[in-house]
This record gives structure tokens, C-alpha cells and sequence, in this order.
């Protein structure tokens, strides 16, 4: 994790707070059920504090999985959280941070209920207390993609033709460097960044060259605030194969998908009418009207596909993908837990779960390992939030009282919640007891409070 130059618009290059020198960070591929050890050594600067890494959609031990921490010498004192500076170092989860000058070696198993991992789209970012949003803003995030023997041997796309994409926005000054929009009066419910540019892996509008055949995209929202309606131009077709937690049960035809904070979904595109043509992906208004703050997309260009000639394709979109898992389907349909979203009140409100501000000492519910749990997810605000349990996949059972949509009738792990939405979603809890955070991926929204925890106990 070090300072490094990036090439991200035309002219100077642009300061970045990165791993290994790259934005988008590296793109890791591992087999599922392979352990893979990575260390992170912190070279920023000391102003940069402590530093956590978090394998978003990771099925790990809480020791590996980026816990926030608590107080620091280098940052004693939080603004929108009530946290004790007399906690120790494993009360707060200090003993897990990264500090300026040290390193620490993750290592993630890849396995879920004792069996390998499910292939999945994933990304590595930061997750410190407070400071996600600035460390995420600055440049700490890059994709993982996670695969197995069930998705390779379907017929979908591969090699050049598996393309991952990272969609997120940025400001700039007049220099090319980035704006700091980060200051002490953006407080809820009116802290929600956006930037003045869509960056696609760190380019500004960029192109891809495409054969003009079937492609697989795997599209990672890591923006700290702002969601995308995705849409093709020339009436291409998107048909939906993978939400962030793998395969879906068949695929889905959309034209077009909205997407919010630290969501992914996995389209196949057939280039094959398009031969020689351009191909603009666009986010556009949603259809449903939905208006609210944090409820509005992005609209305008994305990026375009440059289709070329047209060449053999032996690839299909099988009619079925992944069956969901039998604790999915015998889930209990009424919850046993409430997870409220609200705000505070004050001159500088915070955000609220259950009533409280995140406390790295406090647990609010005490989930069994080797149990399902149904959870009810409610956004008593007037706006939009992403909620993402860690630790699990999760099945949604409810939108508002009716069955999901088609997309959300599947496996997945960051839920967008417009304002008055209640989504009631199911979880296994394998492998792994421990602590784990629960928090609204809208980054500023965790910083400033959005985040509670639970504690996954081993039986009796």
C-alpha cells in the first residue's frame, strides 16, 4: 500500500493512495478451496494512520476479514461513532490493523460450509473506522475474482472475453489531482460523494475492443456513493448470469440493471449483430421513478465496446446455472431479527442501526454456528442505503412484502434499500465464529455511524 503517479486523465498524472502502484489495485484469480496468503505492507504516509484490508464477499475467519477497529493514538477520537478509548487491543480490534511502517499477512481458506467456495466476483478495499470512504476515495480497491469446477466447465465466455470491470466516480482539480471532499460539516443525511467523473478501471470513458462474439462483464460498483442504471445501446440485450455471490439459479434478459455501492453482476453480451460497430454503455433515469437522495443513478456515458470482426463461438448461456443451497430454500419466512436504519438527531446527526452508532465492543445479535437466521432489513430514512452483512451469502424471501424480483430471487450479499423499503433476507452461518460488521457500503454512511456488528457463537 504505497503513494504511487496514475495515469487517469489526459496530461500530469494523478497521486494515489494504492496497491502495489495500480489503479484499479491487482487483479487477483484464485481457485476456490485453495488457500491464498497476501500481505499487505503499509508504506503511505503516517497521516494515513492505521489501515485495514477487507475481502468484500470473502467467506473468511473475523480475524481475516478487515475488521474497522476502535481509538488510536493516531486517531483518538471518532466524530460520529461512541466508542471507548479504554478498550483493549482485542476488544477494539486494534490488534488486527495495519499501522504506517508494518505489514500483516491475510489468509483466505476459500471454503463455505466445509466445502470449496462458490466462484464468485469479489474486491479488496479498505474498512478502517471512520476512514473507508477518504482510503477507498484515495485509491485503495481492487477486484478478486474467485473460481471452481462448476463454472468452468459451462460454456460462457473465457479468457479475453471474461472482462472485469470497476465503475467508480472521482473529482479533480485543475492539476488532475483529486479533491478532497471529505470535510467535518458533511454530516447525514447530506454526506453523500459523488465525482464530476465515471472512471471504468481507473480510465476516464474509455474503450474496449471486442471480437464480435459472446462476452462474459463483470461489473463492480465501487463508488462511494453513487448507483448506475446499465444500459446498451444498438437494443443489445444483457442477460444476467451472477450476482456478487456467484452464479444465479437460470439467467436472467434485462435491458437494463441498476447497480448500487459494492454490488457486482455478471452479464453475457452477444457482440455478434454488432460486427463493426460501436456500442455505448450508458447509465439512464430507472423506470420506476424513484427519486430520492442516494435513489437517483448516474446518467450519461460509461464506456463503449469497439466490435470487430465476427469469429467462431462455441459459447451458450446454459438454461440452468447454480441451484440455490437447501438451507435457502427451508429458510424460516418470518424474521427473528430487525436491523433498523435511522438517524440521529443533533448538530451533527449520525446514521443508526437498532439506535446506536458503531461500537467495536457491542454485538447486536448472537447468531448459532451450523444455523439459518431470517432477517428483516428496514430503511426508515427518507434515503437510500446498500446494507452488506458480512461473513454470509444471504437468500432474499421478501421485497416489501412480495416475492423478489427474478434478479434478486438468488444468492447475493449487499441489498439496495430505497427509502421505506423492507427486505427480509436469509443467511447460513458455517466455518466461522467470531465478529462480524454489518453497515451500509454508501461509505460515507458507514463513516458516519451506518454500521452495527454480530457475533457468530459456537452451539450450547
Amino acid at each position: 500500500m504505497r503513494e504511487a503517479e496514475v495515469a487517469v486523465l489526459p496530461g500530469r498524472r494523478t497521486e494515489m493512495w494504492t496497491y502495489g502502484g495500480s489503479f484499479p489495485g491487482p487483479t487477483i484469480r484464485r481457485p476456490a478451496g485453495a488457500t491464498t496468503e497476501v500481505t499487505f505492507a503499509h508504506e503511505l504516509p503516517a497521516k494515513a494512520g492505521e489501515l485495514t484490508v477487507h475481502l468484500h464477499g470473502g467467506h473468511n475467519r473475523s480475524s481475516e476479514d478487515g475488521q474497522p477497529g476502535g481509538l488510536t493514538q493516531r486517531q483518538p477520537r471518532s466524530f460520529y461513532c461512541d466508542i471507548s478509548s479504554r478498550l483493549g487491543p482485542a476488544e477494539s480490534g486494534n490488534d488486527l490493523l495495519i499501522s504506517p511502517g508494518g505489514r500483516r499477512t491475510y489468509v483466505y481458506e476459500g471454503i463455505e460450509e466445509g466445502a470449496p467456495e462458490r466462484a464468485a466476483f469479489q474486491w479488496y478495499h479498505d474498512h478502517r473506522l471512520d476512514r473507508t470512504a477518504r482510503n477507498v476515495w484515495r485509491g485503495l480497491a481492487g477486484m478478486w475474482i474467485l473460481d471452481d469446477e462448476l463454472d468452468a466447465s459451462l460454456s460462457l465466455p473465457k479468457g479475453e472475453r471474461d472482462v472485469a470491470l470497476m465503475i467508480n466516480d472521482r473529482s479533480f482539480d485543475k492539476h488532475n489531482q483529486l479533491t478532497n471532499p471529505f470535510g467535518p460539516n458533511a454530516h447525514a443525511p447530506n454526506d453523500g460523494v459523488t465525482g464530476r467523473h465515471v472512471l471504468v478501471n481507473g480510465a476516464l470513458l474509455p474503450h474496449h475492443r471486442v471480437s464480435a462474439t459472446r462476452h462474459r462483464l463483470r461489473v463492480l460498483n465501487a463508488s462511494n456513493f453513487r448507483s448506475y442504471n446499465l444500459q446498451l445501446g444498438k437494443g443489445a440485450k444483457l442477460v444476467q448470469i451472477a450476482t456478487e455471490s456467484g452464479l444465479v439459479p437460470a439467467p436472467i434478459t434485462r435491458r437494463q440493471v441498476l447497480i448500487g455501492p459494492g454490488e457486482r453482476v455478471e452479464l453475457i453480451v452477444d457482440f455478434r449483430a454488432f460486427a463493426g460497430e460501436r456500442v455505448e454503455l450508458r447509465s439512464v433515469r430507472r423506470r420506476d421513478g424513484e427519486r430520492n437522495l442516494g435513489s437517483r443513478p448516474y446518467v450519461g456515458s460509461v464506456m463503449e465496446f469497439r466490435v470487430g470482426r465476427r469469429r467462431p463461438d462455441e459459447t451458450k448461456v446454459p438454461e440452468a446455472l447454480r441451484p440455490l443451497p437447501e438451507w435457502a430454500t427451508g429458510a424460516p419466512r418470518l424474521p427473528q431479527r430487525t436491523w433498523k436504519l435511522s438517524i440521529g438527531g443533533g448538530l451533527s446527526p449520525a446514521w443508526l442501526i437498532n439506535g446506536r452508532t458503531f461500537d467495536p465492543s457491542y454485538s447486536d445479535a448472537f447468531p448459532v454456528l451450523g444455523t439459518t437466521e431470517t432477517w428483516e432489513l428496514r430503511n426508515a430514512t427518507k434515503v437510500a442505503h446498500m446494507i452488506h452483512p458480512h461473513h454470509s451469502d444471504w437468500y432474499m424471501l421478501s421485497r416489501n412484502g412480495r416475492r423478489p424480483p427474478p434478479e434478486e430471487d438468488c444468492l447475493k450479499e449487499t441489498f439496495f434499500l430505497d427509502p421505506g423499503d423492507r427486505v427480509t433476507v436469509a443467511g447460513r452461518f458455517s466455518d466461522y465464529t467470531g465478529k462480524y460488521v454489518i453497515h451500509c457500503h454508501m461509505l460515507d454512511h458507514e463513516d458516519h455511524g451506518m454500521m452495527s456488528q454480530f457475533e457468530v457463537v459456537a452451539p450450547g
